[in-house]
């Protein structure tokens, strides 16, 4: 079984597979899952669950709450919204729905009178009919072009061109427009810009909605509580304190019975006889109150609101999701970059994502809600010029003073708290680090702990010393903030309201929805320097995205070698004029050819061979291609060379050796097709003449050559392939925590995709091949028996590879690791990969077990060109005779050929 088909098993997963454990989050039987299948692109009409159902609710919500009072029909009311509400289930556009709610107003409002009746040979009926119809009609066609104008973003645009830029600088001043854009901005960094624009267009229709419906449902509510309120404060008050007429008349009935008792001469019975009247008839209100004000007005807000927050909810854990799952694990480059170039975690840029969108959001909220509220003022206002000029220039004054304070405290501590997140990251890292290798630790020498608990008291240090100081100017800005609230500007703006009190344009029930409209009006006015706090966390935090935006716009400038496979020749690996360097290691080859079979790659530490690994794993032809380090560098330049070129430079190579030797007898310029590659310019330089150079494949060389061969004056880098399967065996290995090892395996979720008997034939399939390793000690029958139960051995694995593990390869040996990335990277597969690299693997190998994985590899791989990384002590080659002893690595019955890298070249080497 290849774990290519398990992929394709894991990859046709679909949505429905993550049902199961979704359906599990949910709420009186209904699913709220917000999660999305990434594979949904822009055409697709819904993205989340309830989306319809939601959209319908909405808008039925908002249009039987929001109407004109008295001035339409509850039937009319009701039919228009259950035509709105079916058109957003039915995901109608937004064009037509908003042409569809446009209408309903202006309809209701010309309908809202009865049409005259027509007496005897009176036709004004008739002619208010059809002036009426003319007007729905023209109503219609005016609704449609106002919807176009709205949902098509042509009202804005026009809005903007015939506004004088002093008034758009205004704007940007007062309210946080451009760090609007930014948001949307750093979203479309990471998320699609029209799956994100889909999604938000649904948020807003569905926020407006509740939100502005909520605002009118709020405005009720809290004149019925003030009214409620002014009743226990005039309790006490003398003479007639009550609001409507039938408190009035009962206030009445009081006052005789009172003025009854009054003769008798009892003043205070009287006085106290008609507060208890008043209280009584206050308490019995209070029920009323809880159970037809109260109550239905909080499951309103409970349910729209959280109807509200869930639509918001999926758009924010999509983003979420992006910026932690999608986009890092769409792209390799993605992944080693964040993990390289940055100390933020994945969690740490979702967090960040999460502050942005709720912060904008937030905002934005807010000021739908208000906006019934802030519509209330306008008429009042315009009454009253003088009071306008009278008391609003200080309330935005003393906000506007407010704002700025609390904003530069707010930067400050904005910058403690990046510091302070900064700081711990690295600590955290460094504590998992250093508890994962506790033992190492322990055994680094007598001082190392000593070293490592002054490295944490001195993060531990730096962190607590600003956490000081960000948590004391918190406090400080908190209590500046209520004070200047509660006692500054509440006191202007009970000023205001005195005024309007005193001549008459509210009543007292309406102070409280005033007072809460004016402070409303302030703060959406002065929107960007009130929440200058908001909007400075989430700057910090937009920066951090930005940063990593960077980061991986960076990393996708793929460093990769351009190779080409060989249709025809399936059998070498060629490398022509590589030459790199890394660190202080360089190293060259002209021209090597590695047929198929298996290498021992040796050289001194440093010397590069783990970097030809690297190498070789760049080539953009590999199934899967790892960017080359920064470090490595390549010093020719990584153009195709053709075979013809390459012919070409090798005639070129022939002939200037032979015009060092005989000036006469120089090879003609024009190559034969029947000439064979010399060994003179192979990268075996042991073989060349004392005289002879590799300079003949220089760029001196092929300046000479290129005037009457056409050749390129610069040597030009070519890696031929044998295949595009090539996998790479490190000696560090990956496993997953808190997974079933089998899964791993295979790269798939098996438990979720597969029946229990398939899940067991894979385990088995697994056990069976490490076993053949030898992976574990042999369970015997018995104590002193020496039967080897092969089948108790398999089965044994079999059931621990099945087992949940929170990190099984730490429960390992280095042997069992090395077996274990063996099976899956190898043994698994239907055939062996064309290049297989195995990077010091062997070494934690018993001699038993390496003997074992040798001739198993060499039977698998037979077909294929292996190159092993090898430490093993050199020995002697004294088998000719009379020859001098020379160093070679021992064949071991496994190796065929031995690539050496020795001062600065690589070299090909028999073994012995």
């Amino acid at each position: 079984m290849a774990i290519g088909d398990s992929n394709a098993t894991g990859s046709s997963m679909s949505t429905s597979s993550f049902s199961s454990d979704l359906s599990e989050a949910s709420l009186f039987g209904l699913s709220l899952s917000s999660y999305r299948d990434h594979n949904l692109g822009p055409d697709a009409t819904s993205y989340f669950e309830n989306e319809a159902a939601i959209s319908a609710i909405s808008i039925l919500f908002f249009r039987t709450t929001v109407h004109q009072s008295g001035q339409e029909s509850t039937l009319l009311r009701y039919f228009f919204a259950v035509i709105l509400a079916a058109l957003a289930y039915f995901k109608r556009s937004y064009f037509e729905i908003t042409a569809v709610e446009l209408f309903s107003y202006a309809a209701a409002h010309l309908l809202r009178s009865r049409i005259k009746k027509s007496g005897a040979g009176d036709d004004s009926g008739a002619k208010d009919i059809m002036i009426r119809l003319f007007y729905l009609v023209v109503s219609a066609a005016v609704s449609m072009g106002l919807s176009h104008l709205l949902v098509s973003g042509l009202l804005l645009q026009g809005l903007t061109m015939v506004t004088p830029s002093p008034v758009i600088q205004l704007l940007y001043y007062l309210f946080p427009i451009a760090e609007m854009q930014r948001v949307y901005d750093v979203a479309i960094a990471f998320a699609d810009p029209e799956v994100l624009s889909k999604q938000l267009s649904h948020l807003l229709f569905v926020t407006f909605h509740i939100q502005v419906g909520m605002g009118f449902l709020g405005i009720e509510f809290l004149r019925r509580e003030q009214h409620r309120r002014n009743q226990l404060v005039r309790m006490d008050v003398e003479g007639d304190t009550s609001d409507t007429p039938a408190e009035r008349a009962e206030d009445q009935a009081n006052a005789d019975a009172s003025n009854n008792e009054k003769s008798l001469g009892d003043d205070q019975s009287r006085k106290l006889k008609v507060r208890l009247q008043r209280s009584r008839r206050f308490q019995r209100g209070a029920a009323p109150f809880i159970l037809f004000t109260a109550f239905p007005y909080m499951m309103q807000i409970i349910f729209y609101g959280g109807m509200n927050k869930y639509s918001f909810m999926c758009v924010q854990h999509d983003l979420h999701r992006t910026v932690r799952l999608n986009e890092l694990f769409d792209h390799d480059s993605h992944l080693i970059a964040t993990a390289t170039e940055t100390a933020t975690s994945p969690d740490a840029y979702a967090a960040s994502m999460d502050l942005v969108m709720s912060t904008a959001y937030d905002i934005f909220n807010r000021k739908l809600f208000s906006l019934p509220k802030v519509l209330l003022l306008p008429g009042v206002m315009a009454k009253q010029p003088w009071l306008v000029a009278q008391v609003v220039p200080f309330i935005f004054l003393s906000d506007f003073v407010k704002a700025y304070a609390v904003a530069y405290v707010t930067k400050k501590i904005e910058d403690f708290q990046k510091q302070i997140q900064e700081l711990s990251s690295i600590r955290s890292k460094v504590e998992a680090f250093d508890m994962k290798n506790a033992e190492l630790l322990q055994r680094s020498g007598t001082s190392s702990t000593l070293f490592t608990q002054r490295r944490w008291e001195r993060l531990t240090v730096q962190i607590q010393a600003r956490q000081v100081v960000s948590d004391l100017l918190t406090r400080s800005k908190l209590f500046f903030a209520f004070m200047q609230r509660n006692f500054v500007f509440g006191a202007l703006i009970d000023c205001a309201l005195a005024n309007l009190l005193a001549i008459g344009k509210i009543t007292s029930a309406d102070t409280f929805v005033f007072s809460r409209a004016v402070e409303d009006a302030v703060d959406m006015i002065l929107t960007r320097s009130r929440a200058e706090a908001e909007l400075g966390r989430m700057s910090t935090e937009q920066d951090k995205l930005d940063e990593l935006s960077g980061i991986w716009a960076r990393s996708k400038k793929r460093m990769l070698l351009p190779c080409h496979v060989d249709p025809i020749d399936h059998d070498s690996l060629v490398f022509r004029n590589l030459h790199y360097t890394r660190g202080t290691a360089a190293v060259r080859a002209d021209h090597v050819e590695l047929p198929k079979g298996v290498y021992a790659l040796t050289g001194a530490n440093g010397s590069g061979k783990s970097t030809l690994f690297r190498i070789i794993m760049s080539c953009n032809t590999n199934e899967k291609p790892i960017d080359l380090p920064p470090s490595i560098n390549l010093l020719t330049p990584a153009e195709p060379l053709t075979e013809a070129d390459d012919l070409m430079r090798e005639v070129a190579c022939e002939a200037n050796e032979a015009a060092k030797k005989d000036p006469d007898e120089a090879i003609e310029t024009e190559p034969s097709p029947e000439i064979e590659v010399p060994k003179e310019c192979s990268a075996n330089t042991d073989d060349q003449e004392p005289g002879a150079s590799q300079e003949c494949i220089a760029p001196k060389v092929a300046d000479e050559a290129s005037d009457t061969r056409g050749l390129n004056a610069v040597p030009r880098l070519s890696v031929t392939m044998p295949s595009a399967a090539v996998s790479e065996i490190s000696q560090n290995f990956y496993w997953p925590l808190y997974s079933k090892p089998v899964e791993f395996f295979f790269q798939s979720d098996l438990f979720e995709d597969l029946s229990e008997k398939e899940i067991d034939d894979r385990a088995m399939l697994v056990a069976t091949e490490l076993h053949s390793l030898h992976f574990f000690q042999p369970v015997t029958k018995g104590e002193n028996s020496t039967d080897v139960d092969d089948k108790a051995s398999i089965v044994r694995i079999a059931d621990e590879l099945k087992e949940e593990k929170e990190d099984w390869f730490s429960d390992l040996s280095g042997g069992q690791k090395s077996k274990a990335e063996l099976v899956r990277l190898v043994f698994l597969q239907d055939v062996c990969p064309g290049v297989l690299l195995v990077d010091e693997t062997m070494a934690p190998l018993d001699p038993a077990s390496k003997q074992t994985v040798m001739a198993k590899l060499k039977s698998f791989c037979m077909n294929s060109i292996i190159i092993v990384i090898y430490h093993a002590d050199a020995t002697q080659d004294t088998s000719a005779e009379g020859a001098e002893a020379i160093e070679c690595v021992p064949s071991s019955g496994f190796f065929d050929h031995n690539i050496h890298l020795d001062q600065g070249n690589l070299h090909i080497k028999p073994t012995c």
